[in-house]
């Protein structure tokens, strides 16, 4: 089993085999908005996952943001941890650089969150093709690969 390293020959064997990810005119198709219930969060964060990147856009105050960006290539491991009705979810980045870690969330939307994150890195590491076809049944399909059976 290949695991990606940060090496030069895994840099250099990636390079080589390089293949389009996504066919949609060059952007990433967004699978997933998730946002912290506003009860508890003045300023609720919200949690973008695309087809090649998940996008953090922490909300400090008004008018004021910080947004963290991880490509689906860099993901190195993803934690869900819900409770009867809430959960957080702690994406850690491959390359050392910058967490997410979103808190305050729906119980469905933690699990939903931690199978797509876990299916688009499967899928970047793997290098699989994802189709330009329907939005629904990659959503789907990813869901399906990063599921815990």
């Amino acid at each position: 089993m290949k695991y990606p390293a940060q090496s030069d020959i895994w840099r250099l064997d990636y390079v080589t085999k390089a293949r389009p990810i996504a066919s949609s005119n060059g952007q990433s198709r967004v699978l997933g908005r998730f946002r912290q219930i506003f009860v508890f969060t003045v300023f609720p964060d919200e949690l973008i996952v695309e087809e090649l990147r998940i996008v953090w856009i922490n909300r400090m105050g008004p008018w004021t943001n910080k947004v963290v960006s991880i490509m689906a290539t860099d993901i190195a491991c993803v934690y869900a941890s819900a409770g009867p009705f809430f959960g957080h979810v702690h994406i850690q980045s491959l390359t050392g650089g910058p967490e997410i870690f979103v808190d305050n969330l729906l119980k469905k939307d933690v699990l939903k969150i931690r199978s797509l994150v876990e299916g688009i890195a499967l899928s970047a590491r793997e290098g699989l093709r994802i189709n330009g076809g329907d939005l629904e049944i990659e959503r789907q399909n990813l869901m399906q690969a990063g599921a815990v059976n």
